[in-house]
């Protein structure tokens, strides 16, 4: 089980991957896009994305390297790219509340909710420069002195509140951005690089 999903008037997804941070795996992306399924023909009043009192989502799972290539990372990260451009085209409400660390992709999923409910203690980051792969970054350029962020008390207010107006969104140039970085050769191994440096920081 990587997600957890209380179905009702709003629904309530909250990923469920403790001992890997909620960090995004092949499976919890495919359950993300199956509840997205779910939602689009049952249309709740909204949708409330949550992780944990420690983690959000550590962003892409950077496990199992050895067993990747080039061509399956890449589609990773694009099927990463429709689930946002799902979320943020979703026919409902929907609000991220945010109390542990996000990262890389956890960080725009947060990004690509309506509401970002964000505990002042939290700090988004986006990592992906560092290996090369430019996932979401038209969507920050254009969210940019737009923040929508509160406290996780705030949710009541977030949905009860009136559907705010979605920011122009130009989801091709945010595909195509990604898909040249992606096929750019040599993912493998960037990542493997970056994923080995982490590792070392925190070990020191």
């Amino acid at each position: 089980m990587s997600i957890i999903v209380d179905r009702g008037p709003v629904w309530t997804v909250t990923l469920d991957r403790p001992e890997r941070a909620n960090a995004l795996s092949v499976a919890l992306v495919e359950s993300l896009h199956a509840t997205l399924d779910e939602a689009e023909a049952a249309r709740p009043d909204a949708l409330v994305l949550r992780g944990n009192a420690r983690h959000f989502a550590a962003g892409f799972d950077l496990g199992g390297l050895e067993d990747e290539t080039d061509a399956t990372l890449a589609l990773r990260f694009l099927r990463i790219a429709d689930l946002l451009e799902r979320l943020i085209a979703a026919p409902y409400a929907t609000v991220a509340v945010v109390q542990g660390a996000a990262v890389g992709a956890g960080a725009d999923l947060v990004l690509a909710c309506d509401h970002r409910l964000v505990d002042t203690s939290v700090t988004l980051r986006f990592p992906g420069s560092a290996f090369g792969v430019a996932l979401g970054t038209v969507r920050r350029a254009e969210l940019a002195g737009a923040w929508s962020t509160g406290v996780p008390a705030d949710l009541d207010a977030a949905l009860t509140a009136p559907r705010p107006t979605r920011p122009h969104h130009d989801s091709d140039a945010e595909v195509s951005a990604l898909a040249r970085s992606v096929s750019v050769p040599g993912l493998h191994a960037r990542i493997t690089a970056y994923a080995a440096q982490t590792m070392k920081k925190e070990i020191a």
